[in-house]
């Protein structure tokens, strides 16, 4: 096998003299100017292997930008890792939605070996002009503080698939994740698309709880008994059995 290498590409996105750059833990940079005041930039992350010709060959690559949350290790700053990708329809007024979550689960006190814990999916009305992802994230959220999954001192990366503008805001505790809820202590949300599943572990995670989304969302709309409960109760958990859907 071909001895292969991390290249990490740094691409700046204001007008800025760069005073330092600073290696973090997870794999990622910080910048700064001269005044101590952070860079907006970009990484280009790629693992490759050098042809015969010297050329490289590109295996997997990620672009992070100033704002990650991930790195390239985050089991190094987080002792759990959720994810949660929503599924909506709209139906007249409302809309109908179903979020897809699960947890790694670390098998051993070195965090060698992970399983992935699959977590009741949740299926629910709302209105029109709200984004039901949120929703999902407050219910996961509040689910993951009400469960014995977690204790008091446990570091929890919530990965998500929308609002990607906000989630800075909701991290610093400026905005609420959904009404007037606000981001416990101990998680951090990051934003990791679905529709690219080849570029990581976390891409692939986050495509396959957008694909069991979309795959119960087709089997509630069939289901006419279970829409009715639905829209007498508002809100419904659906055990997931969903996994092997591919």
């Amino acid at each position: 096998m071909k001895k292969r290498r991390k290249i990490t590409e740094i691409v700046i996105k204001e007008s800025a003299e760069i005073s330092s750059i600073i290696p973090n833990e997870d794999g990622t940079f910080s910048l700064k100017d001269s005044d101590g005041h952070p860079v907006d930039h970009e990484q280009h992350v790629s693992v490759s292997y050098l042809r015969n010709s010297g050329k490289p060959k590109i295996l997997r690559s990620v672009v992070r930008d100033s704002d990650d949350q991930v790195g390239d290790n985050p089991w190094k700053k987080y002792d759990k890792i959720g994810f949660i990708d929503t599924n909506s329809r709209e139906e007249g007024e409302q809309k109908l939605y179903v979020c897809s979550p699960s947890l790694l689960l670390w098998q051993d006190e070195n965090k060698r070996f992970a399983y992935i814990h699959h977590v009741d999916l949740l299926a629910g009305y709302c209105s029109y002009d709200v984004n039901p992802e949120r929703i999902g994230w407050r219910d996961f959220i509040q689910r993951m503080q009400a469960s014995n999954l977690m204790n008091g001192a446990d570091r929890m990366l919530v990965v998500v698939d929308s609002e990607k503008g906000s989630i800075p805001l909701i991290n610093d505790r400026v905005e609420p994740v959904y009404s007037d809820f606000m981001l416990p202590d101990g998680f951090t949300i990051a934003y990791a698309t679905s529709d690219s599943g080849t570029e990581s572990w976390i891409n692939k995670e986050m495509k396959r709880r957008d694909r069991v989304a979309g795959h119960v969302m087709v089997k509630v709309k069939e289901d006419q008994g279970f829409l009715k409960s639905l829209a007498n109760s508002g809100e419904l958990y659906i055990k997931n059995t969903f996994e092997e859907v591919t």
